[in-house]
């Protein structure tokens, strides 16, 4: 076995030392002076087979391997991952080194594009813990990429603030240039007349700020089963069992948050809670800013850069064919703003061809 590692080690850094010469990518008009774009969407993808040429059969498992082979070989595949500007960038920073030899090499066929200009983000995980390569060493189903959704600096001291105006109940409006924040009343916007009746104020002389800001984020109270995740979550936290059965049975009763509240405020775990319910809830406004700001690139990348004519013209977008191959590929509409970009410019390009092509595609 030692032979035959050291000559798959060798084949693995004679990959690496020999990258693929870069690929000839023909930038359309409207991307030249994007290049890393078009190459992002006109590169075939491959398997990682197909673009080193060693075969996946070619690695041995786990449980035939002695001493430091499989460290060598895993070294030898980032080195050639290196080479071909490849990152795997998913994996958990726990996971043992012989697993993660394990989830390399049973991977050698993951689709992946050779992207010399920019490189390419490579992320095995599914998504599905009974699926994913990691095991239980993954994080799936997280929503929250802490490197890549970061909340742009300025917005972090506003964060607790909006939080616990929406934890009081009431709705925060945020100035998106200023950080300026004004709490409302759910009740003056939604029933003003119930409003008048209640305070005695009329709605109609109470000077509402939000309503002159040029750019603003309103932030509501949690909605019912968003408060329920809430309390899901940290019940699963206890290691008093006795209290975590208490507290399940209360909230799959009615009055789930009654019941909730009375066992917890007569526990040991009272502060426990809202400090948990605090720091869930500053996530959920995080989350919230962050989808915004994405959202804007989004509509500025539509209102203002937009697709256009080799005569300069705007493309309209709607009068782009959807063609057939793409009805039935996992990718068509996808929830990644920057993949149906790439789409949509694949498309706009092949418009008045007769036959339609994508290296992306793949079937639903």
């Amino acid at each position: 076995m030692e032979n035959y590692i050291k000559q798959l080690v060798e084949d693995l850094n004679r990959v690496a030392d020999n990258p693929p010469p870069e690929p000839f990518i023909e930038s359309p008009p409207h991307l030249v002076d994007y290049p890393d774009i078009a190459e992002l969407a006109l590169a075939p993808f491959q398997t990682i087979e197909e673009l080193t040429g060693i075969k996946q059969e070619a690695f041995p498992d786990m449980v035939d391997l002695q001493g430091d082979q499989w460290q060598r070989v895993t070294e030898a595949i980032f080195k050639v991952f290196e080479s071909l500007k490849i990152e795997l960038i998913d994996a958990p920073e726990e996971i043992p080194p012989e697993i993660l030899y394990e989830v390399l090499t049973t991977n050698w066929q993951a689709e992946v594009q050779y992207l010399p200009s920019s490189g390419m983000d490579l992320e095995l995980c599914t998504g599905d813990p009974m699926t994913c390569p990691y095991g239980e060493y993954c994080y799936c189903g997280e929503e929250w990429d802490e490197e890549e959704d970061a909340l742009p600096e300025r917005f972090e001291k506003v964060v607790p603030e909006i939080a616990e105006a929406i934890d009081a109940g009431q709705i925060c409006f945020l100035n998106m240039a200023t950080l300026e924040t004004e709490d409302v009343i759910p009740m003056l916007l939604e029933n003003p007349r119930e409003f008048e009746a209640v305070t005695g104020e009329d709605p109609e002389k109470t000077i509402l700020k939000h309503e002159s800001w040029e750019e603003y984020m309103a932030f509501y109270p949690l909605e019912s089963y968003e408060s329920y995740q809430v309390m899901e979550s940290f019940i699963d936290t206890l290691e008093d069992g006795l209290l975590k059965n208490k507290l399940t049975n209360a909230i799959s009763k009615r009055k789930p948050f009654a019941r909730f509240k009375a066992i917890i405020d007569g526990s040991n775990e009272r502060q426990n809670w809202f400090d948990f319910k605090k720091h869930e809830i500053e996530e959920h406004v995080r989350v919230l800013i962050v989808n915004e700001i994405n959202k804007s690139v989004e509509s500025d990348f539509e209102e203002i850069n937009g697709i256009y004519n080799d005569d300069g013209t705007k493309v309209d977008m709607e009068s782009i064919p959807v063609p057939s191959l793409c009805i039935i590929c996992k990718h068509h509409n996808s929830d990644d703003f920057e993949e149906n970009i790439l789409c949509l410019l694949n498309r706009s390009d092949q418009k008045d061809d007769d036959n339609f092509e994508c290296g992306s595609f793949e079937k639903e």
